[in-house]
């Protein structure tokens, strides 16, 4: 475990809330507050972070495991939690037109079919790469002979991203973060370059300010419109902050606690934002005040919701009948499985 990198993905998952409970206070005042727009819209290259670190933890991780071992682990910490959270999304959906197209993007996280639609959890349209990234390993698992088969599909689908949203979702540049994040693990550990953790920042915050941040929203992300652009202005300056944070030596403590909570935090965080939304609009507070409460109702639902919720979640998938971790390992006898994640 790089136990910076799990602080990181708490400061990440951070970054995502700051933009929303900002995009909030715009809906509810028509203020940016204190922080001017050019410096709130580098939220967003939050999950371009993620993107990274999902990479770097994968190709860190994977090798050894057999594919049915690392598929059920990747399907048990993120689909079920996603499952639960989505519930209510979807009834609101449902009550709004709720078809088949919006099923299977919610329940299988696949958006393209013969158009692009959106899972009803606003947040998971970023899941719908995770997963695909998280199949792609799988099939590398099966066969290692498979990669090069698997790079040339990527390849031909984004040069005929125009086709339609199947391809426009299986080239999308996007996934070339998660590249970054791979070639990430297997570069050596260099001390000088934790420099590269200010300097990405700094690149990612100046996006804004010179007027190259990427436009649109879930629709156009999932699609894959300004992706190029979003990988070179806000995917190389993540790759830089997540190389730069990897030469950090970490130790566990309440920020990496933090960053285990930060998947949750990510799922939960439109909640308490959109209710408060609502609260505001019939009695107005000041931008920054709605900015600052915001993100601090979020992550304080968000790491309840954590201790409460996903935590029980995780001890009672650990439960079901594991599957062989390493290529050869033999399962233990039933009785030694008792009590153990």
């Amino acid at each position: 475990m790089i136990w910076s990198l799990q602080i990181l993905r708490f400061l990440a998952a951070l970054m995502v809330v700051y933009v929303h409970a900002a995009q909030t206070a715009v809906e509810s005042t028509g203020s940016n507050g204190l922080l001017p727009h050019d410096f709130q819209v580098v939220g967003r290259a939050g999950v371009d972070i993620f993107f990274v670190i999902s990479g770097v933890i994968i190709a860190r991780t994977a090798p050894g495991l057999t594919w049915k071992s690392f598929a059920w682990r990747r399907f048990r910490r993120i689909v079920p939690l996603y499952l639960l959270v989505s519930i209510p999304y979807a009834i609101v959906a449902y009550k709004t037109g709720f078809g088949w197209r919006d099923a299977l993007a919610t329940l299988l996280l696949w958006p393209a079919t013969d158009q692009m639609t959106a899972p009803a959890l606003p947040a998971a349209w970023t899941l719908c790469f995770e997963m695909l990234f998280y199949a792609a390993a799988t099939i590398v698992l099966v066969d290692r002979r498979l990669l090069p088969g698997l790079l040339a599909i990527f390849g031909l689908a984004m040069i005929f991203r125009s086709v339609g949203p199947a391809l426009q979702f299986l080239g999308n540049p996007l996934i070339i973060e998660f590249g970054f994040g791979v070639l990430l693990a297997y570069a050596p550990k260099w001390k000088p370059a934790v420099w590269c953790l200010p300097l990405g920042a700094v690149a990612m915050v100046a996006v804004g300010f010179i007027g190259i941040a990427p436009q649109g929203g879930t629709m156009e992300f999932l699609a894959g419109e300004y992706g190029f652009q979003r990988v070179l202005v806000y995917g190389l300056p993540a790759a830089l902050i997540v190389f730069g944070t990897m030469q950090i030596d970490a130790k566990p403590s309440a920020w990496t606690v933090l960053g285990d909570a930060s998947y949750m935090l990510y799922l939960i965080h439109t909640l308490p934002i959109t209710l408060l939304l609502i609260l505001w609009t019939a009695f107005p507070i000041p931008s920054d005040l709605i900015i600052v409460i915001g993100v601090g109702t979020s992550v304080l639902f968000g790491w309840r919701m954590y201790i409460r919720f996903e935590l029980p979640l995780r001890e009672l998938l650990s439960r079901a009948v594991p599957i062989p971790a390493v290529v050869g390992e033999k399962l233990p006898p039933p009785n030694s499985l008792i009590g153990k994640p």
